[in-house]
Parts: structure tokens; C-alpha cells; sequence
């Protein structure tokens, strides 16, 4: 297996490379660089001060040649090569290994430690010495992968260390990589070396170099606006997102699942730099480029707390707005009437789905409501309701910008009474009744006067709606003793039958806690035959 070059000859390696003729004996030395004139002559009355015949004859003369880069010592220096592998012993102690390269300019670089390699800590630094890409494995365990990280973007001729350090456990197994120079390089994919960006309508074009490699882009920001990152790529492979100087996504899309070479993405700033991040995974020669477009929106259309939530009057009936980010959420405060039961409901377009909660003020916004999320329904307490809109996670989290309608129904004052207590009496033979369980905290009580071994019946019409459900409902007497009893379905209606064990008062408890089966239902109480 090719070892590494010897730390000791890395100086006359570079300058071999770097300053060609350096390491060539001269037949013409020039003078020596300590020679000058006599102490006390005055130049100026010397005819040939400041001549010399022979300036233009030495090759050296006014040269702008540069010196070789110093590699630091200790440090073993890295020539890139599509085929060496290198494996370096670790040994017992906690001294890194320590290595050095020299970067050209625009040129990436891929530092890949192959599959089989225990766990380690990398460490590249520019010249300066400042840290540029710090890669922490240490409880990757054996690792069955090769991994690979890409370094682009680096200052030309400059000398950048690589400190690869080993787990707290000795390790058994030698050190394994490949150092390769993947060619040049658009744009840089370190945080420290990335470019930066002025959000704009201006679409740019880029190019996945190799697969793995990614473009990354900082970009001022304003507290608060809404970011967008739309591309076009020229395959169905890529990945897409917005991070944070602590290398945390903000926003993040991949091609994975959507088979679409159309991808965007969008984010609100918490304010200051952030990176916009670009991956074109192609495999097909040739490479084709992409276009993005990175976009300031602005501020958001509406408050996420209820302390910055739009004020909506009393007796608004809709309203619109829009999704701007797949994390956005918005707040409204809506004017209601105390004892009046509300239902709100939203439409969004595209293939996208709303949530819906809502809150009294004061209190935390309820628990999604069982089956349809895009409705949620309230009695109101006070003179105003906060109700709280996002998206439904289950639908591709994929980003489009989504126009949304909030619809606002106010049914009135309680129709029948919650309790036994409070019910509604019911007087038969045979009577319709009028149902509206407005919100899932609404119950509807009938009450009626019941004679030992006489049969009762209520039936309501069966919502045939796709996804609707019944209304549940129970017999009660008036120890609180409940008779649930069978529930039967006959053609359109389904009912439920008591017999009464004792002669009382009875009532009867319909409410439901799916939004699915609020609203109105028409119904009939029987006095059956013996």
C-alpha cells in the first residue's frame, strides 16, 4: 500500500513543485545580499550611483516569484490522488494524526475516510489556523459506510491542516482514507468559505460538480421576513434547505419522495446571516446546470401569538390569508358574543391541508378535534376567541405558498338545555325534534315521563355524508344511571329503544366529539306499544 510522504521532506517537496528552479544550482550566483557602499560616500556625486550595467542581466532581479508554503512541523503533507489509500497507524495515546495540503484555486476537495474505520474526530483548518470544518464520529463504532467531506471554496497557494483525532478508547484498527482533487468548484460548500447572496428576483445557475458536493450561499437577513429558495434542477436528485450559523436546517426539502425536478423551500429568520444550501445529486454525463432563486418575502401576513394575532370584528364571516412557510402558523382574535357556539372551517388550495384549534383567552388552545382538522367548533365565554391555523402535517412536506380561507359561522344561543335538569320535555306520542350540536363540548337533553315496562324510541335521520359519523346518544334517569341500550339502523334512520324499568323521569343525551358530525339533525321521539 503507497505510504505517505515523510514529514521531514515535505519543505523540498513543495518548493520543488511550487518554486520550480529552487532546488537548481546557479553557475552565476548573484552578489552577496549584505553588500553595500562605503560608510560615508555621498551617492549622489558618484557618476554611476544607483547604475548598474549588469541589472538587467540577473534573472532574479525584480522577480514576483513567491515562496513555497512552510508545511507545519509535524504535519505530513497530502498530495491529492484519485487511487492512493491511505492507512496510518493510530497507536495508543491521544496525539492526532496530523496532515497538510495545499489547495489550489477553485479546486474541491474530498477527504473520504473509507467504510471499516472506528470512531475519530476531524479537524481542517485554513492557514490561520482557524477551524473550517470540524466532523465528530466518535460514536459511529465501526462504521460500515464510507464517508466523504467536501472542501471547496479554500484560499488558493495556502497550506490547510487536517487533525484527525481518536476516540477516548484506543483504537485497534489503522486509519483509512483517500484524499482526492475533484477539479474546480463554483461555488464553495463550507460555512466558513461560502459566498455570499443578496436575495433578489435575479434567478442564478449552478452546477453539481460530483455527486455529494453542495453549493452553500450566506445571505443577510431581517427578524421576521419570510425566505424562499426556489430551483429548478435538470433531474429528479437533489436536496434543498436553509441553515443557521450553527449548521442547524431552518428549512429542508429533498427529491426523495416527490420525483419532481421543481423544489422550493421557505423559512422565517430569527434574524442575521443564514445559509441557503444547494445539492444537485446527478449521476448522468453530461452535467447539466440548475437555476435558483433565492427570495425575500417580507414579513409574514399574520401574527403566530396571541399577543401579535389579527383582530377579526364580531360578525366577520371570512377571511383570507396564506401559508407562508410549511412551519408557519397564524393567530386571529375574533369578536364573539358570550353563550353564542361558533364553528370555524378552512379550505387551502393546492395539496396541502389545514389545522384548526382554538382558545379562550387565558387558556391553552385545544387538542386537535377527532376527525376533520380543517373545522374546529367553540361556545364562546368572552368577548373575544383566538383561533390558531397551521398545516397539516400528514400532507407532502414539501413547500408552495398557500391561500387559505377562514370561514366564520355563528349558530346563536344554545338550542336545548345540557343537563337532565335543563332538558327539553317531550310529551309524544309521537313527536319530531330539531337537533344542533354546535361544538363538541354541546350536549342536547330531552326530557320525558316514563311508566314501568312502556317502551320508548328516539331516531334520527343517518348521515350518509363520506366520512360523517352518527350522533352518540344515551337513555338517563334521573339517578344519573345510564341505558345506552342497541343502536339499530332502518333504511335512512337509525334509532334507540328504552324500556323503562320504573316509572319516572327519563331523558335522553345526544352530543359527539367528532367535528365530522356537528350541525343539524332531524329526529323523532316514539311512545312504542307494550
Amino acid at each position: 500500500m503507497p505510504m505517505l510522504k515523510h514529514p521531514l521532506s515535505a519543505v523540498m517537496l513543495v518548493a520543488c513543485l511550487f518554486a520550480l528552479g529552487a532546488c537548481e544550482s546557479k553557475d552565476d550566483p548573484a552578489p552577496d545580499a549584505g553588500t553595500t557602499v562605503d560608510a560615508g560616500t555621498d551617492a549622489g556625486s558618484d557618476p554611476d550611483a544607483g547604475s548598474d550595467p549588469d541589472a538587467g542581466s540577473d534573472p532574479d532581479a525584480g522577480s514576483t516569484e513567491q515562496p513555497p508554503p512552510l508545511i507545519p512541523e509535524g504535519y505530513t503533507l497530502l498530495m491529492p490522488s484519485e487511487t492512493e489509500v491511505h492507512s496510518v497507524p493510530r497507536g495508543g495515546g491521544e496525539a492526532p494524526l496530523r496532515f497538510a495540503f495545499v489547495a489550489e484555486a477553485g479546486h474541491h476537495y474530498d477527504f473520504i475516510v473509507e467504510a471499516a474505520n472506528e470512531g475519530y474526530v476531524l479537524d481542517m483548518r485554513d492557514a490561520q489556523g482557524r477551524s473550517i470544518d470540524r466532523v465528530d464520529q466518535r460514536f459511529s463504532g465501526l462504521d460500515p459506510f464510507a464517508r466523504s467531506w467536501h472542501w471547496s471554496g479554500l484560499t488558493a497557494g495556502a497550506v490547510h491542516t487536517v487533525d484527525v483525532s481518536q476516540v477516548t478508547v484506543p483504537t485497534r484498527l489503522p486509519f483509512v482514507f483517500r484524499f482526492v482533487d475533484m477539479g474546480l468548484d463554483d461555488s464553495g460548500d463550507l460555512f466558513t468559505t461560502a459566498p455570499s447572496w443578496t436575495p433578489s428576483e435575479q434567478p442564478r445557475m449552478g452546477t453539481g460538480e460530483h455527486k455529494g458536493e453542495r453549493d452553500l450561499f450566506s445571505f443577510q437577513t431581517v427578524e421576521g421576513h419570510v425566505y424562499v429558495l426556489d430551483s429548478v434542477f435538470p433531474t429528479m436528485f437533489w436536496e434543498l434547505g436553509f441553515f443557521d450559523s450553527l449548521k442547524e436546517p431552518q428549512a429542508f426539502v429533498n427529491g426523495m419522495y416527490f420525483r419532481e425536478t421543481h423544489a422550493a423551500t421557505a423559512f422565517k429568520s430569527p434574524g442575521g446571516v443564514l445559509y441557503a444550501s444547494i445539492q444537485d445529486n446527478q449521476v448522468t454525463l453530461p452535467l447539466q446546470p440548475y437555476t435558483v432563486v433565492l427570495k425575500d418575502l417580507g414579513a409574514e401576513d399574520h401574527g403566530d401569538t396571541v399577543e401579535t394575532a389579527t383582530a377579526l370584528s364580531a360578525g366577520t364571516a371570512s377571511v383570507q390569508a396564506k401559508m407562508e412557510t410549511l412551519k408557519d402558523k397564524d393567530i386571529f382574535s375574533l369578536g364573539v358574543v358570550a353563550g353564542h357556539a361558533y364553528r370555524v372551517s378552512c379550505t387551502i388550495d393546492g395539496d396541502k391541508g389545514c389545522r384548526l384549534r382554538n382558545a379562550a383567552p387565558g387558556s391553552d388552545f385545544s387538542s386537535l378535534q377527532g376527525g376533520d382538522m380543517s373545522t374546529t367548533a367553540f361556545r364562546a365565554s368572552q368577548a373575544t376567541h383566538f383561533v390558531h391555523v397551521d398545516l397539516d402535517p400528514v400532507v407532502p412536506a414539501r413547500w408552495v405558498e398557500g391561500q387559505y380561507t377562514l370561514q366564520f359561522e355563528d349558530f346563536g344561543a344554545d338550542d336545548h338545555g345540557d343537563t337532565l335538569a335543563t332538558a327539553t320535555p317531550l310529551t309524544g306520542p309521537s313527536q319530531a325534534v330539531s337537533v344542533f350540536i354546535a361544538d363538541p363540548s354541546d350536549h342536547d337533553f330531552f326530557s320525558f315521563e316514563a311508566t314501568a315496562g312502556q317502551r320508548y324510541q328516539l331516531s334520527c335521520e343517518w348521515k350518509t355524508n363520506p366520512g360523517q359519523l352518527q350522533l352518540s346518544s344515551a337513555f338517563e334517569d334521573m339517578q344519573g344511571t345510564r341505558y345506552p341500550g342497541a343502536i339499530e339502523r332502518v333504511d335512512q334512520r337509525w334509532m334507540r329503544t328504552l324500556t323503562a324499568p320504573t316509572s319516572g323521569t327519563y331523558g335522553i343525551d345526544l352530543w359527539t366529539a367528532y367535528t365530522v358530525a356537528l350541525g343539524a339533525s332531524s329526529c323523532q321521539f316514539d311512545v312504542l306499544a307494550p
